[in-house]
């Protein structure tokens, strides 16, 4: 018996999860590869392991190029890390067969952390069979769920989605929710679908929910470290990592259309997580 803990960061998207790894991957009694988002468990569900070993080997790409090019020497150590990674999973993981073995070694089994894990937010879409299988491979496994007010959320991941093309395409891209489209954002704003498979597929007790509103508090991480089985270790709460392109707030319209359309994800939270926080109650402008 090892003694070490499996985590697995299964979302929310926008949510907080690139500053839990960052926070993670930092500290001294856990190992994170580089790569976040390795997308083995989805590759595997929804046959997409093409799609996302082509997105990796792009990075790959990207990393080397700016490791000859790149004139922020700072950055070189991490990129050549990072590049060391990345090559290292493409060879663990075709796309197409699964290889938990190797996908273990990889993440770190048997190394003198106490942590290793895997944090990929698009895990939220996975069905409770593959959450159930994930919770079997090794003895202690845990899962951590980040949400944020939904709107907010879907607001942000739509920001992110437009990137250069800014403001206007981002909300080209909520009009577009707003009449019934932009699935896959959609299908993660879907907290209610997410816990419910989580809860059948494993005990409550595995699995973490934190808003992402209180998420960058001692508080919250005190709680977080001790679910986890490490130590407390300051956090910069001031850091921003991933944030979008596009910062314009959303109009009053728009913002009620959506919670309208998210009701049912306010309305889980607030039978089945203790109450709306009033945090979210105090952005929204429909009752």
């Amino acid at each position: 018996m090892s003694g070490q803990t499996l985590i697995f960061g299964v979302g929310a998207a926008k949510a907080g999860t690139s500053w839990l790894f960052d926070y993670l991957a930092h500290h001294d009694e856990v190992y994170l590869p580089t790569v976040k988002e390795l997308h083995y468990f989805n590759a595997l569900e929804f046959g997409r392991g093409k799609f996302f070993r082509e997105m990796h080997e792009r990075q790959l790409a990207d990393f080397e190029w700016k490791m000859i090019f790149a004139k922020d020497e700072a950055l070189r150590p991490y990129r050549v890390q990072a590049a060391a990674d990345l090559s290292r999973w493409l060879d663990v993981f075709d796309g197409q067969n699964a290889n938990d073995a190797g996908y273990l070694d990889y993440l770190g089994r048997g190394r003198p952390e106490k942590l290793i894990g895997d944090i990929t937010p698009a895990y939220a879409l996975l069905s409770a069979a593959t959450f159930k299988r994930m919770a079997g491979l090794m003895e202690r496994v845990r899962f951590v769920y980040l949400i944020r007010e939904p709107v907010e959320r879907l607001w942000s991941q739509l920001r992110m989605d437009a990137g250069k093309q800014g403001e206007a395409e981002a909300l080209k891209r909520m009009d577009d929710f707003l009449e019934g489209g932009q699935k896959n954002v959609a299908e993660r704003s879907n907290y209610r679908r997410t816990i419910n498979r989580l809860w059948q597929a494993m005990p409550r007790e595995a699995l973490h929910i934190e808003f992402f509103e209180r998420l960058f508090s001692a508080e919250a991480i005190a709680k977080l470290c001790a679910f986890l089985g490490i130590t407390p270790k300051a956090a910069d709460f001031d850091k921003t990592v991933h944030q979008s392109r596009v910062s314009a707030g959303l109009d009053e319209g728009r913002r009620a259309r959506a919670e309208a359309l998210l009701k049912p994800q306010y309305n889980f939270v607030r039978d089945k997580l203790g109450g709306l926080p009033p945090e979210w109650t105090a952005r929204m402008v429909t009752a």
